[in-house]
């Protein structure tokens, strides 16, 4: 049997079942309708919630793909940074590989700091690491708002199609009660479905604070390698320039006769692969000015 409240939300449900069916039913009395019509009216009714309640899945799915798309839209900002980094050390190496081919001066300047220029592949590296652990939080972030979705699509699963099945075996079709059951079984759906959206909606808010500090993590982790390979860059470029400078300015000094801090006569010997073995070099005393008071020799 049936509660007063049940068959008030039937009475309600048929408002929406027979609307059309009050006017093209053969009416024998006030209350009466036409069997078939009611069929087809109550499957009806039975495919559209089926179709909302797919629609509702559907749409948990696309709002978490806006999340897992949000951190990949920022990885791939990221990813272009690292681009641009490379193409950065590329560059500097490609400006001071030349200069060894001007002299020893300059060879000995540029092997001198070679080091200090980061290598491109750690770099590389390092970056790729820091995009590659946030991207593998891209499941978590979501797991909350996921729960809800699975929980709602294992209940059509598990229990609400069973009930429209039950519906139809206990009941015959047409009749009040399997209508009454219909749209019980449909009225406890749609309770179920209004909980369910509330906690996915709280899941969802989650990862999208959860979207933004994987982002930041990130950010900061390749700032940390921008910030160290400009530094490098920077200092090398510069300790390089300083070393030719210096150079050029012994030279100046020595040929007008002036003595500048430290030993202004440099001979550069080139010793191939630092190999510890006797060799034969040039006189450095050779073309030195009579006032010379000092030679420095380096070895390049």
């Amino acid at each position: 049997m049936y509660t007063n409240k049940q068959l008030v939300a039937a009475l309600l449900a048929f408002q929406v079942i027979v609307v059309a069916v009050a006017q093209s039913t053969a009416v024998a009395s006030n209350s009466a309708f036409e069997v078939g019509n009611v069929t087809t009216r109550t499957d009806d009714y039975i495919l559209e919630n089926r179709r909302q309640f797919n629609a509702t899945l559907q749409g948990y799915l696309d709002k978490m793909s806006v999340v897992t798309n949000g951190l990949e839209l920022g990885l791939k900002v990221l990813n272009r940074q690292e681009v641009l980094l490379l193409k950065s050390i590329q560059e500097t190496y490609e400006k001071i590989d030349p200069l060894e081919l001007l002299g020893l001066p300059a060879k000995y300047c540029v092997q001198q700091y070679r080091n200090e220029l980061p290598y491109d592949q750690i770099v590389k590296t390092n970056i790729e690491s820091c995009i590659s652990s946030a991207r593998n939080y891209a499941s978590s972030i979501i797991s909350s708002a996921n729960t809800y979705y699975n929980y709602l699509k294992n209940y059509y699963t598990t229990t609400f199609t069973p009930n429209l099945n039950a519906c139809a075996k206990s009941n015959s079709n047409p009749s009040l009660n399997y209508t009454l059951c219909v749209t019980s079984v449909i009225s406890t759906v749609n309770s179920y479905v209004h909980s369910n959206r509330e906690n996915f909606e709280s899941g969802l808010q989650s990862a999208y604070c959860s979207l933004e500090n994987r982002l930041d993590v990130a950010a900061s982790c390749t700032y940390t390698q921008l910030n160290s390979v400009l530094t490098s860059v920077g200092a090398a470029t510069r300790l390089i320039h300083d070393c030719l400078s210096d150079y050029l300015e012994s030279s100046n000094d020595n040929n007008n006769g002036t003595i500048s801090a430290g030993c202004p006569n440099v001979v550069y010997v080139e010793v191939k692969d630092r190999a510890a073995q006797p060799r034969t070099i040039n006189n450095p005393l050779l073309g030195l000015n009579t006032t010379a008071n000092c030679v420095e020799i380096r070895f390049v």
